[in-house]
Order: C-alpha cells, then sequence, then structure tokens
C-alpha cells in the first residue's frame, strides 16, 4: 500500500501490553514516528491510563502536537495545543447515568453467573462518564490470567445478551481480554477514525489503523467501514516492528 497520511493505534495488546508502560523500545519508535505523521492512539482506557502507560513513556522532544488521544473507545479526544492537552468534544453520558448503567451491568454479572469463583484483582466496575468498563477478573489481573479467563468470549457474550435488551440507547461491546464497554449509541472507534479524518482534511482511506483484534467480531474490526486501510499484529512485539517500517515509510 502507499505510504498512509495517518496512523491510528490501538493500545492494548498492540502498542503494550494490557495495563503495561509502553516499553523504552516501543516510545522510542513511536516518537520518531511522530516527527513525520499525524498519530492517533484509540483505546477503551481512560485518559489517566493513557497518561500514566504512554504520555510518560514518551521521551523530551516528542512531537505531541502531532498525536492525538482518543480514550473511553473514542468517546472522548484530546489534542496538544498551547502546551497543553486540550479536550476537543466529549460524549458524556447524561447525569446519573453512568451509575445507572453499572448498576446494570452489576445485575447481569449476578444474574449471568459468569464471574462466579473468578479472582479479582483491583476494580471491577470503572464507571466514568462517557464509559462504563467491566475488568472481569479485576483491572489488575495478570495478563496470563485474563488471557486464559473468557478466550473464546462465551462467558462475556453470555453477558453481553443480557445487557443489550436493558441498554438499548448504548453500544455493549466484548473488549479486550476481560473487558466490556459500554458508551453511548454510535460512539466508538470508527466515529474516532472518522472525525479524524475530517479534521485532518483526509479520506479515512489516507490512513492506516494497527491493532491486535481486527478478525470478525474483534473490538478493532469495528473500523473496517470506515474504509481504512488497516494491519493486524499479534502484540507489542510486531507493533514495534510495524513502527520500523513506518518511520522509513513516511519520513518526509
Amino acid at each position: 500500500m502507499k505510504a498512509p497520511q495517518a496512523i491510528v493505534f490501538d493500545l492494548d495488546n498492540t502498542l503494550s501490553r494490557a495495563i503495561e508502560p509502553l516499553s523504552p523500545r516501543m516510545a522510542h519508535g513511536l516518537s520518531k514516528l511522530l516527527e513525520n505523521i499525524p498519530v492517533a492512539i484509540m483505546s477503551g482506557a481512560s485518559i489517566e491510563r493513557v497518561e500514566r502507560d504512554v504520555l510518560s513513556t514518551l521521551p523530551a522532544g516528542t512531537k505531541f502536537e502531532n498525536l492525538y488521544l482518543f480514550p473511553d473507545t473514542a468517546a472522548c479526544c484530546y489534542v496538544y495545543q498551547k502546551n497543553n492537552w486540550q479536550e476537543t468534544y466529549r460524549h458524556a453520558f447524561p447525569p446519573g447515568e453512568s451509575e445507572r448503567v453499572a448498576k446494570i451491568l452489576e445485575q447481569g454479572l449476578h444474574e449471568t453467573g459468569i464471574i462466579e469463583g473468578a479472582p479479582c484483582y483491583g476494580e471491577r466496575i470503572l464507571a466514568r462518564d462517557a464509559q462504563v468498563t467491566l475488568a472481569a477478573i479485576g483491572l489488575d489481573a495478570p495478563g496470563d490470567l485474563k488471557a486464559a479467563w473468557d478466550p473464546k468470549r462465551a462467558k462475556r457474550a453470555k453477558l453481553k445478551a443480557f445487557l443489550d435488551p436493558r441498554l438499548p440507547d448504548y453500544d455493549v461491546r466484548i473488549s479486550s481480554r476481560t473487558a466490556i464497554d459500554i458508551t453511548k449509541k454510535g460512539v466508538d472507534k470508527a466515529e474516532g477514525v472518522r472525525w479524524l479524518a475530517k479534521h485532518l482534511g483526509l479520506n479515512p482511506s489516507d490512513m492506516l489503523f494497527v491493532g491486535d483484534d481486527l478478525k470478525p467480531g474483534g473490538n478493532d474490526a469495528m473500523v473496517i467501514p470506515t474504509g481504512i486501510a488497516t494491519r493486524q499484529v499479534s502484540g507489542p512485539d510486531e507493533t514495534v516492528l510495524v513502527i520500523d517500517e513506518l518511520i522509513v515509510n513516511c519520513r518526509g
């Protein structure tokens, strides 16, 4: 394919292992890429986690003006202006809704029994104003336990079947290894891709999305209908190699 004019990355299991900071090599590569091309990160993670695990790892002199952050599954967007991160939009729930959604999610866990007997490492339900997230065995669970808990997504599919009719105004998505993300209807990475393309004056087909879950039903596959080019990776080790390739191809 021709060199993309902007690149969008997933975060967990793409730029870094879930709930881990970028490796020094990844941070260096991302910083070099930002010298020549706009880059976006779209993730179900909160902006606080993006700040901790991404921004704090990038070396001094990184061209933040070329970096776009889309936390909460692109329910929010941040750009770097006047030496500070500015929120450009936020698709927040109506007042009190995140708490109501969290209660329905908790009820679903009880009714379906999918976490019965499962360990819990840290917070299990994260109710933010733009997204409610389930971390089924806890936000801080070790990566190997997350990978083993629901590899075929059958447990979360059962919970999603419970939630969908009870949350008709929201999108309920199976995400990452143990997560379910809930946002307002139509708020997702695809909408983030469209917003970024319009902001940059590009077509989605001019851009590249790199993610670990682009297979049918995967939490990155939602971007495919936008027309953006895609690149499936097996994890951060492969993403580093993709970034090395892109640095060469996108050098102005």
